[in-house]
């Protein structure tokens, strides 16, 4: 008798120890119950690692309704019960709209549903946003920063002041991607500074899909119940083809090596490519692995030639996916390219585009050009300067009648640039509300432009070849990668709703040529005719 006890006493500490370090373990064991569900293994079996694990970074790039995002949150609140973020997590979500929304119809039934379990744990602290839990604080914020008319970040009220040992990012292609850097700062003083990002990806190499790109890149792979392989059926090479109709016009999945149905999906396992990456464990699922999900509407939808094919690839099959038109690739630069090589001068009169930034102080790309008798223009030089004299210098051996420089960082420096040039040097700032015509003021040497405008402009001459650039060529090979490493995307204000084009910046790598060749069409769009005596 006595030796029944103590096993059972074992057993129940082992239960209650698994329970402490694991939250998938606790919610399942626990039975936490959902809106409208209780937390369960049938059907959702791919949720056992993600829950299991916390590595120092977590990325989980998926299609829409995986029930990741509850994860996520059983997952904080387990850690901050079981004193794993003593401190305090800030949960994050896009805008001041979705904290409120889900504060209100989710967090909140999850504490009166569960009170033993959950809500007993929390204390009120009179803010639908903040919440007493153990010895930390949970913080609902918005992680949406500021840009300014240059397109660069400002400060977040709702991240200062506050530290913490771990934050999760909702819907974090909705974010800045410089939101790192002011989480990271508030996990500075932490032992623990970890942090999970999860998303329905936007563009390729942005946000979630750039996260993923750099972590283990695990896909959730199914076993066949007939000849025991596993098939993966997110991959782009098995969907649609491993999705079958029946002649009575059903749908049905089948093994990637037998062929035969896979009607039993809850046997399967996460498989990383990058099997060595310890410190960011990605995941990535879709609706081709989600068992509920209705294949016949998933199929139909797929192959119907009037659907959103972007949104089924990033809403469904959480995969990233820009549109062609909206991002300039590799080979649309170099199909520019011409035989003439780069000059080290030129009588002119010729148009120069710099952009400021980049490692050090004082760094310039510079793309020169001048106008051509059939195309809109020709870039003769190209070229990462170092100091201000050189671009006084390539004013005089390029006879550039018109600059348009990046008007920050170094605004001092580039308007004694100006005064040097009278006429001649105008400073850039992009404003979203401008539309139409670049607006130059040729008392303060400022020009000012709708940045969407104006990259389009430079991006068209480029698409369809209306520009001839210098033969391929090592900086030439950079000035593509950075023109490719911008695209444009269809953004929503936060405040009023309404939908708009921009460009976002650094895709995978700098941009300061695309900025730089976006200056130079500027100025050469811009000049007027009379400062060429009737010369075209």
């Amino acid at each position: 008798m006595q030796s029944s006890i103590n096993t059972a006493e074992i057993s129940q500490g082992v239960d209650e120890a698994i329970k402490a370090c694991n939250s998938w373990y606790w919610a399942y064991m626990n039975q936490i119950r959902l809106v409208s569900t209780v937390f369960a293994l049938s059907g959702h079996e791919f949720q056992i690692r993600p829950m299991s694990i916390r590595p120092a970074v977590k990325v989980i790039m998926k299609g829409t309704q995986g029930t990741f995002t509850e994860g996520e949150v059983l997952g904080t609140l387990h850690g901050m019960i079981y004193g794993l973020y003593p401190t305090g997590v800030y949960y994050l979500f896009p805008n001041k709209d979705k904290v409120s929304e889900f504060s209100k119809s989710r967090f909140k039934p999850l504490i009166q549903d569960n009170p033993y379990t959950i809500g007993c744990h929390v204390r009120d602290t009179d803010s639908a946003t903040l919440k007493r839990i153990g010895s930390g604080f949970l913080y609902f914020r918005s992680g949406r920063l500021g840009i300014d008319l240059q397109h660069e970040m400002k400060s977040s009220a709702a991240l200062k002041g506050d530290p913490a040992d771990h934050a999760v990012h909702d819907e974090y292609d909705e974010m800045h991607p410089g939101i790192d850097e002011f989480v990271d700062g508030r996990l500075a003083k932490s032992p623990i500074q970890t942090k999970s990002y999860l998303a329905n990806p936007t563009l390729p190499d942005y946000g979630i899909d750039l996260k993923f790109q750099k972590s283990s890149r695990e896909y959730w792979h199914t076993r066949c119940e007939h000849c025991s392989r596993y098939t993966c059926f997110d991959r782009d090479d098995n969907f649609p083809k491993l999705f079958h109709r029946k002649q009575d016009g059903s749908v049905i999945r089948v093994c990637g090596k037998c062929g035969r149905e896979m009607k039993d999906l809850r046997t399967g396992e996460w498989v990383p490519e990058k099997q060595n990456e310890k410190d960011i464990i990605g995941f990535t699922i879709g609706h081709p692995s989600y068992p509920w999900i209705n294949l016949k509407a998933l199929l139909d939808n797929w192959e119907d030639p009037e659907s959103d094919k972007a949104n089924i690839i990033r809403l469904k099959r959480g995969r990233a996916y820009i549109e062609a038109e909206n991002r300039l690739s590799l080979k649309e630069v170099f199909d520019c390219c011409g035989t003439d090589g780069i000059v080290s001068s030129d009588p002119g009169p010729c148009f120069m585009g710099v952009d400021q930034g980049g490692s050090d102080q004082d760094l310039f790309h510079v793309s020169i050009g001048k106008k051509h008798p059939s195309k809109h223009g020709k870039v003769v030089y190209v070229s990462i300067e170092k100091g201000w004299s050189e671009l006084d210098r390539f004013m005089k051996i390029f006879n550039v009648r018109r600059c348009v420089i990046d008007g920050l960082p170094n605004q001092e420096d580039a308007r004694s640039f100006a005064h040097r040039w009278p006429g001649r040097v105008f400073l850039s700032y992009f404003s979203e509300t401008q539309k139409g015509d670049y607006k130059w003021d040729e008392e303060a040497y400022i020009v000012n432009s709708n940045r969407t405008e104006a990259m389009d402009a430079s991006h068209k001459e480029i698409s369809s070849q209306l520009l001839i650039l210098p033969k391929k060529c090592q900086i030439i090979e950079k000035y593509a990668s950075h023109c490719h490493n911008t695209a444009k995307k269809l953004a929503e204000d936060e405040k009023t709703g309404s939908k708009r084009y921009v460009y976002i910046p650094k895709l995978g790598g700098p941009d300061h040529f695309r900025l730089a060749q976006c200056y130079e069409t500027m100025a050469r769009q811009g000049a007027p005719r009379k400062m060429f005596g009737g010369d075209s």
